[in-house]
């Protein structure tokens, strides 16, 4: 029996890619981590991550991860769809681990919702799939998945920091750093591919940039 879990990290940033993560084990690699203190990556420091991160890999029998740009994103969230979206991207990665059954994170606030949705686009029809609230704090190998989105994500920022050579934070809008880096390079041509521009907190700051040219 293979298990398997699906999880997503960067839903709600303005800056970077969406990243959804499948991985899968067997019964020898889940007790390899069992112990290892894996939980949602959220609870857990950079550092913590990136240790578990290792470990999770090599105890796994099949990992897949999309990274979603956010040009795609902006599409789906003009049309209100953005869970159209990850369920979209949540299948697919459900096609292309190897798993017998496969708990996910549901991000629809009808988790059997989100459930047929899937169902409705799975290639693999033998496959049961599971959706669940909160199942990256309360399924160990979703908790894993949570992981490899995460690292895989901050991953991700580091290298748009490196090629815009400027310090953007964690993309998030509460963060300091990337209020800072929008107001000053909002409109700078070479960061505008990196910026989720259908986000509230980008369209204000659009807004409010133009209000202040208009005096």
């Amino acid at each position: 029996m293979l298990l398997g879990g699906i999880d997503e990290a960067g839903r709600g940033s303005v800056i970077g890619p969406l990243v959804i993560a499948g991985i899968s084990f067997d019964s020898t690699g889940i007790e390899s981590i069992r112990n290892e203190g894996i939980t949602d990556s959220k609870k857990l420091t950079v550092q913590k991550r990136e240790t578990m991160y290792t470990k999770i890999l090599q105890s796994a029998v099949s990992v897949f991860v999309c990274r979603i740009n956010p040009m795609t994103i902006d599409k789906y969230v003009s049309h209100k769809k953005l869970n159209v979206l990850e369920s979209r991207f949540m299948t697919i990665t459900a096609d292309n681990i190897s798993a017998d059954k496969i708990i996910i994170d549901a991000c629809d606030v009808k988790p059997d919702r989100f459930k047929q949705s899937i169902l409705k686009n799975l290639t693999n029809k033998s496959v049961k799939i599971y959706c669940f609230h909160k199942a990256d704090a309360d399924n160990l190998i979703v908790s894993a998945a949570s992981i490899i989105a995460k690292v895989t994500r901050d991953r991700e920022i580091k290298k748009i920091e490196d090629i815009l050579c400027k310090k953007i934070g964690s993309g998030y809008p509460s963060d300091p750093s990337t209020k800072l880096f929008l107001r000053n390079h909002l409109f700078n041509n070479e960061t505008k591919e990196h910026i989720r521009f259908s986000w509230s907190p980008v369209k204000n700051l659009m807004n409010e940039c133009a209000q202040t040219k208009l005096f």
